[in-house]
Parts: structure tokens; C-alpha cells; sequence
């Protein structure tokens, strides 16, 4: 790695940033874009649209073969060791990160937006010139002749941004979550290098508009909602403070993965920002803190679909009214489904915020469920039961076991794996935080099995026979489970609730601590 490079990778591994490499811009001819259905994607006059822009994230392999990176796994985690060798072998690969981590807002003022090179810069010194605060902060000069700040933001309601006011010409983009930034010493399609002009921490600001940056629509200000929206401030992800993306149901997380469940990405979007504007409404009604933000969680979801930035703002300004949004969890089971989702990701926000009527109701629900698992019979006795009462279906499975067809048997076992991890999450040192790539986000190790969970994706291995369960929220990828993989969750579940929620002698909670 050259050492003006190995300056910015320091840099921003210092700030607790993801490094993240950028190809050169490669011939559209030899790496042509495509769009979901493989169709080549062609500009509005026809030619064909690069892979590999030169700054979109990707990295040149050690044989000079480009690749693309699924960046939006790295709005959460940090890349490991091992990625991070991989991507930065090639000398020719260059370097960027992304917005949203530390509540970083990447400020990029568009040259093409001026009269002249000479009008932006003679613009961007008269700015500058009025803020001490911004004289102070992360600067660079990007490979067009643009200008790049950083700052820290606790609130940001927008993206593209003008100097002149609300409703000004559009000047550039204040980059967020889950946004790619290139940097220094990264050399641009133009030929030319990102130049770094002073490489310091980004400083605290408490708005945009405190700043002088200001939205190029009006639209939503000039429409006022019918019920005033709460103030949504994100916070860094911490212990008590849930993610955003993480709260909203499968179908919005997919969106941000790049998958579309509805009938098309316009829809899928749609219901996604509607999803994450519903939860900020819930969280910022309950006092829950949350990192992230809608619109631009919004962004990185309609990047991922391969949805063009004009389109992404149009379907944001469709969303008339995103006061009156709410979480798919609250419309279609309640308040005390939220709160149970609450738990399961954050049993510290849970504690410290569900109200104790709901708290009440829900261990009211624990008691029941553990008299119900206390009541159920043995294995051999659940399986009798099950062939001659059910219709499930069965096959040969591990050894002289039975491979589980019947879905909700499944899932009762998924809520099982649930169950025990975080129980172990909460009471004991099994559960970590891993780094490697070798190992999960979280998990805990039995003498048998292994559960493991990053996000809502979960994953149960078995000794000798691999990986007998994946999740992904509430959707079930594959499954090679038996009754007796049942029968000891089921078991283990008990023992964990006698523990926990009831007392060995009676049939009452002992303590609910974790859940009161």
C-alpha cells in the first residue's frame, strides 16, 4: 500500500470507519452494467453504463480482474483483516468510506453545478469564510475540481442541498447512511487525483442549516403534515440504542439488501420508507433511541435495487405524509408486538422504556408459554402424538432420526434458538462480538450445536451435520431439522425459563428481571 494512501486507511480506521477500496473506471464494453433481470443498462442516449465507474465501491483483484462489493453489509460492521488484504493488494485500487457511522455526513459540493470552476471555488471560499467551525474540519479537493467537508450532524432531513436558501439551486449532496464517498489519493475517471486539503476529526454541528446547507425542495415544508412529526434524532449504535434497519419487518430489510418482495422495486421501496418512517414515529413516541435515519436508509435501499437518485427522491417526495406512518408490527398485532421486537433486539432499551402495563402483558404471555412447555411431553411421546394426529410429513433423516417438514414445528424451533441466544446474550460471557470472518457477529457454542445471529439472519449448526437451520427474520431458507433437535431446544428452553422467569417450586415468576 502506497504511504499517501496508507494515510487516509489509518485515517479512517482511527475514526472507527469502514476503509473501503474503488476500482479505476473499466470500459463499459468489456464490464457492462445490468439491471435485476441481467438486461444490459444503457443512458438515456443508448450507450452502455460502466460497472465500474470509478467510484462506486469495488477493487481490482491481485490479477487486475474488478469486482464489485456489496457495500451495504459495512453500514453495520467493519470490514475484517481479511477483506481488507483482499481489497487493497492492487497498487491501482483506490479508497472511500461511507456515511452514516458517528452520525459522519459527507458534504460534496458538485462542480458541475457552476458557472465555472473558478464560480465554485470563489462560492465555497465566500461559505467558508463565514463559519470558523467548518475552517476547522475534514477537507478535501475530489478529482472534478469539486470540494468535499465532513461534519458531524445530530439531525439530517435531506440530501441534495443548496447555499442559497430553501428551494436554491441545487449545489450538491449531503451524503449519509449508507452513502459512498471516494477519497484522497483515489484518481478519478477524469485522470485526476482526490487531493486531501486538511485530514482532521469532523466537527459537531447541530443542524444542516446551521451550517448554511439548506434542502432544494421545499416541498415538504410548504405542505405541512396533519399531525406534527416527532423530532427523530439518531444516535451512534450502542448498547440501548436499537438500529433503525433492524427494527422494520423482512420484507424492508430485504429492500436493503437488494431484493424486491412486492411487485416491483418502486413498491418494494415504497413500503420499505414507509416501514422506517413508521418507526421513527414509534421509537420517537416511546423516547426509544435509534441510529439511522429513514430517507437515507430509503437511499441505500434504492441503490440496492439499482434505482437512479431521481427516481429514489421522487418516490421520498410520494410519501405525503410521513407523520401518520406506523410500524407493519403495530398496524397488524399491536403495541405489544413492538415492544416484544424491542426485546429481542435490546433487552437494555426494553427495560428502561417499555411501559409497565406492557411489560405486565408480557410476562403474562412468558408464564403461559413456559406452563405450555413445562405441560409437553417427551420426545417419543411428541413424536407418537404428532404421526398419529397430524398431518405433517416426515423423512428419513440423520441416522435413525426424522427430518422436520411441518413449518410451524420449524419456526417453534427458531424461536427457540432465539430464546437461548439471547438469554445467553444477557446472563453470560458465551456470547461476543467477533471481528473475523471466521466467526459470526453473535453465537453462542454448546457441546452440539452452535446458534448464531448477525442482524435478523440466524443460523444453527450441528456437530457432524453442518448448518441444520438459516433464517432470515421471519422466513425460513432451509432446514434439515430433526424431532430430537426439537426435543433438546425444547428442553433447554425450560430449563433457561425455570431459570430466568419461574421458580423450580412453583408455577409464578421468580424474577422477570429481563422482561420488567
Amino acid at each position: 500500500m502506497n504511504p499517501v494512501l496508507r494515510a487516509t486507511f489509518d485515517w479512517l480506521r482511527e475514526q472507527g470507519l469502514p476503509p473501503l477500496p474503488v476500482a479505476p473506471a473499466q470500459d463499459p464494453t468489456h464490464y457492462p452494467a445490468r439491471d435485476r433481470d441481467g438486461s444490459l443498462k444503457r443512458d438515456k442516449d443508448g450507450a452502455l453504463v460502466p460497472a465500474f465507474t470509478g467510484k462506486n465501491p469495488s477493487f481490482l483483484d491481485q490479477r487486475g480482474i474488478p469486482h464489485l462489493i456489496r457495500h451495504t453489509q459495512y453500514q453495520n460492521r467493519l470490514p475484517t483483516a481479511a477483506e481488507l488484504q483482499t481489497w487493497f493488494a492492487h497498487p491501482d485500487n483506490g479508497i472511500g468510506t461511507l456515511g452514516g457511522w458517528h452520525n459522519i455526513i459527507w458534504i460534496d459540493v458538485d462542480v458541475k453545478q457552476f458557472e465555472s470552476q473558478q464560480a465554485c471555488d470563489q462560492r465555497i471560499a465566500d461559505w467558508l469564510g463565514q463559519s470558523l467551525l467548518l475552517q476547522q474540519t475534514f477537507t478535501e479537493r475530489t478529482h472534478s475540481g469539486g470540494w468535499r467537508l465532513a461534519v458531524r450532524a445530530h439531525e439530517k432531513t435531506f440530501t441534495n442541498f443548496s447555499l442559497d436558501g430553501v428551494g436554491g439551486h441545487h449545489m450538491g449532496e449531503a451524503l449519509g447512511q449508507g452513502r459512498f464517498t471516494v477519497l484522497a489519493p483515489t484518481t478519478g475517471p477524469s485522470g485526476n487525483a482526490y487531493v486531501n486539503v486538511q485530514r482532521v476529526p469532523p466537527v459537531w454541528v447541530e443542524r444542516l442549516d446551521a451550517i448554511g446547507l439548506y434542502p432544494v425542495s421545499g416541498r415538504r415544508k410548504q405542505k405541512p403534515s396533519r399531525q406534527a412529526r416527532p423530532l427523530i434524532q439518531s444516535q451512534p449504535a450502542q448498547l440501548g440504542v436499537l438500529r433503525l434497519e433492524e427494527l422494520a419487518a423482512a420484507k424492508a430489510q430485504a429492500v436493503l439488501h437488494g431484493d424486491s418482495p412486492l411487485e416491483s422495486r418502486s413498491h418494494s421501496l415504497t413500503f420499505a420508507l414507509r416501514e422506517f418512517y413508521g418507526w421513527e414515529n414509534w421509537t420517537a413516541q416511546n423516547r426509544v433511541p435509534i441510529s439511522g435515519n429513514a430517507e437515507e436508509l430509503a437511499r441505500a435501499g434504492g441503490a440496492a435495487l439499482g434505482i437512479d437518485e431521481d427516481r429514489i427522491d421522487r418516490i421520498i417526495q410520494s410519501v405525503p405524509d410521513p407523520a401518520n406512518c406506523s410500524p407493519a408490527v403495530v398496524f397488524t398485532d399491536g403495541e405489544v408486538s413492538a415492544w416484544k421486537r424491542v426485546w429481542k433486539l435490546d433487552q437494555q432499551a426494553y427495560r428502561d422504556f417499555c411501559p409497565k402495563t406492557i411489560k405486565q402483558d408480557i410476562v403474562a404471555f412468558a408464564e403461559k408459554t413456559y406452563d405450555q412447555l413445562r405441560q409437553s411431553r417427551s420426545a417419543n411421546s411428541y413424536q407418537r402424538q404428532h404421526d398419529t394426529g397430524s398431518k405433517a410429513v416426515v423423512s428419513g433423516g440423520h441416522g435413525n432420526q426424522n427430518i422436520l417438514t411441518l413449518s410451524a414445528e420449524i419456526e417453534v424451533f427458531a424461536n427457540y434458538a432465539w430464546q437461548i441466544l439471547n438469554h445467553t446474550r444477557s446472563q453470560s460471557t458465551s456470547y461476543k462480538d467477533c471481528s473475523s470472518s471466521e466467526k459470526p457477529k453473535q453465537y453462542v457454542q454448546g457441546r452440539i450445536y452452535q446458534i448464531a445471529a448477525e442482524g435478523q439472519e440466524l443460523t444453527v449448526k450441528a456437530q457432524g451435520r453442518g448448518i441444520i437451520l438459516r433464517s432470515q427474520g421471519n422466513v425460513i431458507a432451509s432446514s434439515k431439522l430433526t424431532m430430537s433437535d426439537l426435543s433438546r431446544f425444547r428442553a433447554e428452553t425450560v430449563r433457561l425459563c425455570r431459570k430466568t422467569w419461574v421458580s423450580p417450586m412453583h408455577s409464578r415468576p421468580m424474577n422477570t428481571r429481563e422482561l420488567e
